[in-house]
């Protein structure tokens, strides 16, 4: 064994380099727990925002840690031979993988197909690095080998330390302990650690495990689509001079019931209600709603044809549970709702499909275009007090939405949902 320099264990290295260890050593705990715990899909977007943000900050930090230790002469090794060469190996590797890996990060997000802008903690916009969009995958395997040998090489320089302290009992853990106390390095220590378990299972237990129950749900319902075939009808008998006879007195009946049935009753939308929409990407389904939207609605169930229908929806407040998405949807490339703030649809005809099952053609006016709208809906309840659900399925490019890099990977087709109850009242 190499003989020990007790006297340079007993040397500590400066306040800042002290500082700037323990600030490194916390975040990257955080930094690793999260990547790991981390969903992969839509729901994780925000933690996504968070990582990004840290990685950065992990990097200028070690930019300023080396350049400290550059500029300021830290204390001589404790041990020669091949133990003093592996801790030099060690910490060399550690400034490798402090800059590599969010260097990584940055050209993975600024690869990724969906161009997603970076704003370091809400607050600074950082730029995307200038790489082609080829490298992508090779950069993101990197990210990720990177991060397990971080991982590695944070274990071999935790066991390093304590080998120092508790079985060479050099007190080396004095030099980077704050007051010289080895005690308040073990407090830290252990405060990394905690950091590093704490983060993870807090996050895998709020946003990794429900989107594993959420892709199994939808596994289950992508196998329960096929549902039960409905028999196919008999065929009905020719009609009879006698039947033809009461279809024509049953239709001339139907016919005097609609000239007496009067207005339609008008509507008040209750609050409560949702309007929501899905868009595909890629392997993932990103999820939003409108906070704000109402309805002039005039309405016969019995008789739709006479219906007269519109609805608003405030574009501003589109969200998808992000405040950098969100930011996203309000822009020239989506919504653009600073010159476009509504979007309004107006039914030209309504019809019955089933019992309680009806179907509405319309125009949508959004983002400047107008264009034929369809959607279906179902009403449960009786009288004036209804329960309406409905969907439809809307052409995001015949509207211009969705037109710059970042929505390459979106699905033309955007799925809108809506469910509310409605009072009604006779005019």
């Amino acid at each position: 064994m190499a003989e020990l320099d007790v006297q340079a264990a007993q040397q500590r290295y400066s306040s800042i380099a002290v500082l700037l260890h323990w600030v490194i050593a916390l975040a990257l705990a955080f930094q690793l727990a999260l990547g790991f715990a981390m969903p992969k899909d839509e729901s994780g977007f925000a933690l996504y925002q968070l990582h990004k943000s840290v990685g950065i900050t992990i990097l200028l930090l070690t930019l300023a840690r080396l350049a400290w230790r550059i500029t300021n002469k830290p204390p001589r090794a404790v041990e020669g031979g091949f133990q003093g060469f592996l801790a030099k190996t060690v910490h060399t590797l550690l400034y490798v993988f402090m800059i590599g890996a969010p260097l990584t990060g940055w050209a993975l997000v600024s690869t990724s197909e969906i161009q997603v802008p970076t704003v370091f903690w809400g607050v600074i916009p950082w730029p995307h690095l200038p790489l082609p969009q080829g490298i992508g995958e090779t950069v993101e395997g990197l990210h990720e080998t990177l991060a397990w040998i971080g991982v590695a090489l944070i274990v071999l320089h935790l066991a390093g330390a304590l080998r120092h302290q508790v079985l060479l009992k050099d007190g080396l853990l004095r030099r980077m302990a704050p007051g010289g106390k080895a005690g308040a390095a073990f407090a830290l220590l252990a405060a990394v650690i905690v950091t590093y378990f704490a983060t993870g299972m807090y996050v895998a237990d709020q946003y990794l495990v429900p989107a594993m129950e959420r892709q199994e749900a939808a596994a289950e319902a992508d196998d329960d689509v096929a549902g039960p075939v409905e028999p196919t009808p008999a065929p009905t008998a020719e009609a009879t001079p006698e039947a033809e006879e009461t279809d024509t007195v049953e239709q001339a009946a139907a016919e005097e019931e609609e000239e007496e049935a009067g207005p339609p009753p008008v509507w008040t939308i209750q609050p409560g209600g949702r309007l929501g929409f899905s868009v595909s990407n890629g392997d993932n389904t990103i999820r939003g709603s409108f906070s704000e939207w109402s309805g002039d609605i005039r309405f016969d169930p019995d008789n739709p044809e006479s219906a007269d229908i519109r609805i608003n929806v405030s574009l501003a407040s589109a969200s998808l549970g992000d405040a950098t998405q969100d930011n996203m949807l309000q822009g020239a490339d989506f919504f653009a709702s600073a010159a476009n703030p509504t979007a309004t649809w107006r039914s030209t005809s309504v019809r019955r499909t089933g019992p309680n099952r009806y179907s509405a053609s319309g125009t949508l006016s959004l983002k400047g275009a107008s264009r034929p709208q369809s959607l279906t809906f179902t009403l449960s309840g009786e009288g004036l007090r209804r329960r309406v659900e409905g969907s439809a399925s809307i052409d995001r490019n015949a509207f211009g939405i969705g037109t710059g890099e970042s929505a390459a990977g979106l699905a033309g087709s955007v799925a809108l949902s809506f469910a509310f109850d409605a009072v009604g009242r006779r005019p």
